[in-house]
């Protein structure tokens, strides 16, 4: 996303999606869900409530972020690539930091 966000290029390049792709999106999404799923159940949460809960987020999240990207993607898509890119890096170090000696 770094990457992408520093490219000066205005086209945006469509890649095909293949089958196997999909396939692989779909077991990666299903292994996210049940790492959740067995965590919930292991918090002895109400899994009714907590799964209306995320649905309705996301689907209220995912619906704005539509409606934005569409309205505002032409405008900002290279800066916020950089900056999505950019956070998703500090996630992955604070995660990092914090599973060794850095916080021991």
């Amino acid at each position: 996303m770094v990457y992408s966000g520093l490219c000066k290029e205005d086209k945006i390049a469509q890649e095909k999606q293949t089958l196997w792709l999909l396939i692989l999106t779909a077991i990666a999404t299903s292994i996210d869900a049940m790492a959740v799923g067995a965590s919930l159940a292991f918090i002895d949460a109400n899994i009714i409530a907590t799964s209306l809960a995320i649905g309705l987020a996301t689907t209220v999240m995912a619906s704005i972020g539509t409606l934005l990207g569409h309205q505002f993607g032409k405008y900002v898509s290279h800066w916020s690539e950089l900056i999505g890119g950019i956070v998703l890096i500090g996630i992955g170090l604070g995660v990092l930091a914090e599973h060794t000696a850095f916080f021991n």
